[in-house]
């Protein structure tokens, strides 16, 4: 279940002592800034646990004149996503996987998520593998975190934006050969678990970055893996804290991004930092 969280993080982890990045919510400030910027690690979940903030994220986010996520809700358009999701070239996940791998796959998605198969065959694989993550998911509000956020940023009109346009991150998507993307979808479906998301769920709550980064880096020999870090990870990391930059000399900026991208020394903090910034945890 390595990929399947795209948007929220990955899953296989190793436990480690605490370590650096111990919360999801940073103070910005120092290098000449005129206001206090903000820095909150996302999950795109519907889980109303992960809406239980600590002191001081409620006041931040309220108090801050920009919000700015990953990618603006606003300029999703849905008909180039699935165009740009349908593989190219005459490719197909029944050409993609042996008999008896797309079997398996078929038959999962027939008895545990009630949907048939075919219908995504033309699709990449690892859009279709999210349907798994999706059936983990506790979906006791109505938005996702992320979303919320944005929402209430509206509601509160502040300046609403996005680090991220649809079409890069589309393109970090097609990235992973679609080979990969079939043989990870294989053995998500061969290794599902609720334990995955349940473990991750558990890092989350309990603010552990450190953990949270080491799940989703994964194996770093694996092939599929050096993809992630470089192209889902690291690439993104850059442009999501360069282009914060701008937002938070103009303004207070709350930024909400996913969890994965604050720690590490390619993370977002420490990028922040070496440009002169002071990033506490708060």
């Amino acid at each position: 279940m390595r990929l399947f969280t795209l948007s929220i993080l990955f899953s296989c982890l190793n436990v480690f002592s605490q370590g650096e990045y111990q919360s999801l919510f940073w103070e910005i400030s120092g290098n000449g800034l005129k206001d206090t910027s903000y820095l909150y690690g996302t999950m795109h979940s519907q889980d109303s646990r992960i809406f239980q903030f600590k002191d001081g994220v409620e006041a931040a986010f309220n108090n801050s004149d920009i919000y700015a996520m990953e990618l603006n809700i606003d300029s999703i358009d849905q008909s180039k996503i699935i165009s740009a999701l349908i593989m190219k070239n005459d490719v197909s996940l029944d050409k993609l996987l042996s008999k008896k791998e797309y079997s398996t796959v078929e038959k999962f998605y027939s008895d545990s998520l009630s949907m048939q198969l075919f219908l995504f065959n033309k699709m990449q694989p690892l859009y279709t593998a999210q349907l798994l993550t999706l059936k983990q998911m506790g979906n006791q509000e109505q938005d996702a975190l992320d979303i919320y956020f944005f929402s209430l940023a509206k509601q509160q009109n502040k300046i609403a934006l996005g680090l991220e346009s649809m079409e890069e991150q589309l393109s970090a998507f097609s990235s992973i050969p679609y080979k990969l993307q079939a043989k990870e979808l294989l053995n998500a479906v061969e290794n599902y678990s609720n334990n995955d998301f349940n473990n991750l769920m558990d890092l989350y709550l309990e603010e552990n970055l450190d953990e949270i980064l080491t799940l989703q880096k994964g194996e770093a020999n694996d092939k599929l893996n050096k993809i992630i870090i470089k192209e889902l990870l690291n690439k993104r990391n850059v442009n999501l804290a360069n282009r914060s930059i701008p937002l938070i000399e103009k303004s207070s900026t709350f930024i909400a991004i996913g969890a994965a991208h604050l720690p590490g020394e390619d993370g977002v903090i420490e990028i922040l930092r070496k440009k002169g910034y002071t990033v506490i945890a708060r």
